[in-house]
């Protein structure tokens, strides 16, 4: 009786000190539905907001320049300049799906190229456009997203010729296109001492190099790019002797109707460069053929 007694004395001393238990149980966590990726948060006086809201960038490219932009079969555009214009689209548009929905390709070339930028045909062109005065006249030109340069393009048998040093004593033949800048280049940069080979097009000079009038083959290093996935016979040597960068092209902001598009595409090429993005790219479509890394665009 005693311990009932004092049992009960404890259980009333402990509710007076610690009050009643208003402990309630964990509720078990309930799902809930993600609303996913969102597209990026543009400002709405830019053009990007525009082309964001149309859900369509107009992309002019080259079909027949691989490694840098080709057509397959099957309509698709593949390349170096291609995979650029999808990263463009990812800024604008976010990952929630495949960027090439987002693209409307136009097929460009040398002598479309800027007017289709000018005649309004097309939002952006990712295709060999070299910064310079004469295009900064009439489109607008990112920041360079390619390095191009003159190099020398030689048969794989020749191991005398490594560098541009090489022809300058003018010992060996430098086939060039004929009254081209390439021609004048090669003359300047060697103080006119090479022996110099003009032709007419870069055909006949490929020509004159694969039959041995030639023993070397000079142009910008895209151009001997192409020649080489043509002729795996050829090689590319030596170091870039002229430096020409490559921009994406845009239609000059003429009473603000690209608003703040050419800062957004090289902030765009910036974010690529970081992340490797650009690296990767490089790696995957143009060393195959070169042999060569490069980190940067500048490179």
């Amino acid at each position: 009786m005693r311990i009932v007694t004092a049992l009960c004395a404890a259980l009333v001393l402990s509710s007076c000190i610690f009050g009643p238990d208003t402990t309630q149980p964990t509720p078990t966590p309930t799902s809930t539905t993600s609303s996913g990726p969102t597209r990026p948060r543009l400002e709405l006086s830019t053009y990007q907001y525009a082309l964001q809201t149309r859900n369509k960038m107009r992309v002019g490219v080259r079909d027949n320049a691989a490694p840098y932009s080709m057509r397959g079969t099957n309509g698709q555009y593949t390349g170096l300049e291609p995979d650029i214009a999808r990263e463009i689209a990812k800024a604008i548009w976010g990952t929630i799906d495949d960027p090439s929905t987002h693209i409307e390709w136009i097929s460009v070339d040398n002598s479309t190229r800027v007017s289709s930028l000018t005649n309004n045909q097309a939002d952006i062109v990712v295709a060999d456009l070299l910064i310079n005065d004469a295009n900064k006249k009439v489109i607008d030109l990112s920041d360079g997203y390619y390095r191009d340069g003159q190099r020398l393009l030689v048969m794989k048998t020749n191991d005398q010729i490594k560098e541009l040093v090489d022809v300058a004593a003018g010992d060996q033949t430098v086939t060039v296109v004929k009254g081209t800048p390439w021609e004048e280049n090669v003359r300047r940069v060697t103080n006119d001492r090479a022996k110099v080979f003009p032709l007419d097009t870069l055909e006949f000079c490929m020509q004159a190099l694969t039959s041995g009038a030639a023993d070397a083959l000079t142009q910008d290093e895209a151009a001997l790019v192409g020649l080489v996935l043509k002729d795996t016979t050829v090689k590319i040597v030596g170091k870039q002797f002229t430096d020409d960068q490559m921009g994406i092209g845009i239609k000059q902001n003429v009473s603000a109707d690209r608003q703040g598009f050419r800062e957004f595409v090289n902030n765009s090429l910036l974010k690529i460069v970081a992340d490797r993005t650009w690296a990767k790219l490089y790696e995957t479509y143009v060393t195959p053929v070169t042999g060569e890394r490069k980190q940067l665009p500048t490179d």
